[in-house]
């Protein structure tokens, strides 16, 4: 791996959309204000290809949807069940029509007002046949995910990148729609009734719309990257990772002494990318990017919209993948994680060389202790514990990234050069008197060696002749 109340988020929505005439918004209005009492179902695949990694507990992959779905301040599961299918979900109806009764009975006996199927997303054939069959409201994870996101998001970075991800959604129902596929109305898709008013290509308006965000996005992505005060391209950039709720706001806020950072127990408590300058104790600053949390089962243009927040991380010097060791499933998060780095484009090789695996809230009761290697670190963010021990392993290999090398200068105490060091913050530790001159323990990438060299090749040459 972004929203405002249910009553915009509850169907999908481009803020508007210009067409030569009054805006026309795509957000339906026909559930607004409703609180939802939701029951949820997750359809275990019992076998074949379309069955969950081992790793995956049918169990804990419907708590995680529950959780999910109480995230929300409109919401409440009232109840929820596992419904096994065979070989997929691909189904138009997911289920026979044996566990269809059982699920129609189980939705009015909890007096559920809307239904929710743990899948990553539902086909527009599939919400309109489950919806005649439930005469509820129907929701994936896209939908519940989306909906969070727009919640929480702060930011205009964060609500640009949710209105991507929410184009490809509304271009599929709109052409299934145009098609005569369906005989629905819009508003069961989650979408706005409105969109047949309008006049064109809608393709086209969507395209320009698309066009529109990713430059606004990129305006919001430098202005946000300049708040953070980086001084220059030399900064390494270290991008921390995990599966949502791992603990990622709370090591940020450990390493740099961020004091506008809020850790919070809830699933995407942080959705807008943040970054905060820290000294590394080779006197390397180092900027530290919070990011969205990771989640299993979620379609892939979901993610993409997020390619200016997991920009930082392809490109990071250093990776830091958070994993919530107290928590039972970590190693299907952990399965997931790394999943997802490879979906946008991150090698193996990355993986192995600029990744630090940190094992977090290990005070809890029932932390694993999981299996240890040179470029793994134990830690509790909440005590303490293990952070000296992290703070040197991420001093060393941000060194090995950027490629730096400690030099020893022998100058006089008259040297102009002193000046232009301690100007520059490569001083962190005091130089050594000797006699009439002072030697410093300094810390130089190639790009500064250069720079340096260039800036004082007036003196070598005096010093030569």
């Amino acid at each position: 791996m972004i929203f405002g109340r249910f009553t915009q988020c509850s169907l999908i929505s481009i803020r508007s959309l210009s067409i030569g005439r009054p805006e026309v918004a795509t957000t339906s209005s026909k559930f607004a204000n409703e609180r939802w009492s939701v029951l949820v179902v997750h359809p275990k695949v019992r076998w074949g290809s379309g069955s969950a990694s081992v790793l995956k507990q049918a169990d804990r992959q419907l708590d995680e949807a529950v959780a999910l779905v109480n995230n929300l301040p409109n919401m409440i599961a009232v109840d929820s069940l596992i419904m096994p299918v065979d070989y997929n979900t691909k189904r138009k109806s997911i289920w026979a029509t044996g566990n269809l009764e059982k699920l129609v009975a189980r939705r009015e006996e909890a007096r559920a007002t809307a239904l929710m199927v743990n899948v990553d997303v539902l086909s527009p054939t599939q919400q309109e046949e489950l919806f005649r069959i439930f005469e509820v409201p129907i929701f994936d994870r896209y939908n519940i995910v989306l909906s969070t996101f727009k919640e929480f998001a702060r930011t205009d970075e964060a609500r640009l990148q949710i209105a991507l991800a929410e184009i490809p959604y509304i271009k599929h129902r709109i052409h299934a729609l145009s098609s005569k596929r369906l005989h629905s109305r819009p508003e069961i898709l989650h979408i706005e009734q409105q969109y047949s008013e309008i006049e064109g290509d809608l393709n086209e308006i969507l395209r320009k719309r698309e066009q529109d965000l990713r430059r606004d996005l990129k305006e919001a992505t430098r202005k946000s990257a300049e708040q953070v005060g980086v001084k220059n391209s030399s900064d390494a950039v270290v991008a921390v990772v995990g599966y949502t709720n791992a603990g990622k706001t709370s090591l940020v806020k450990r390493l740099t002494g961020a004091v506008s950072l809020t850790p919070k127990d809830q699933l995407f408590a942080t959705l807008d990318t943040t970054r905060h300058v820290a000294k590394l104790p080779s006197g390397r600053s180092a900027v530290f990017t919070d990011t969205i949390g990771f989640l299993s089962d979620l379609p892939m243009h979901l993610i993409s919209a997020f390619e200016a927040t997991l920009a930082h991380v392809k490109s990071a010097d250093v990776i830091i993948h958070l994993r919530d060791v107290s928590n039972p499933d970590w190693k299907a998060q952990e399965e997931d994680v790394v999943a997802t780095l490879k979906s946008i484009g991150i090698a193996d090789n990355v993986l192995t060389e600029r990744m630090i695996t940190v094992d977090n809230k290990i005070d809890k009761e029932g932390a694993t202790n999981a299996s240890e290697s040179i470029n793994s670190v134990r830690i509790s963010c909440k005590t303490g514990d293990g952070m000296s021990e992290l703070v040197e392993l991420l001093n060393e290999k941000v060194t090995m990234a950027t490629r730096c090398k400690t030099i020893r200068l022998r100058l006089d105490v008259r040297s102009p050069v002193i000046n232009w060091l301690y100007h520059n913050e490569f001083v962190v530790v005091e130089p050594i008197v000797d006699g009439n001159n002072l030697i410093f323990d300094v810390v130089m990438n190639e790009s500064e060696v250069g720079r340096f060299r260039k800036t004082f090749a007036h003196l070598r040459k005096k010093s030569h002749e």
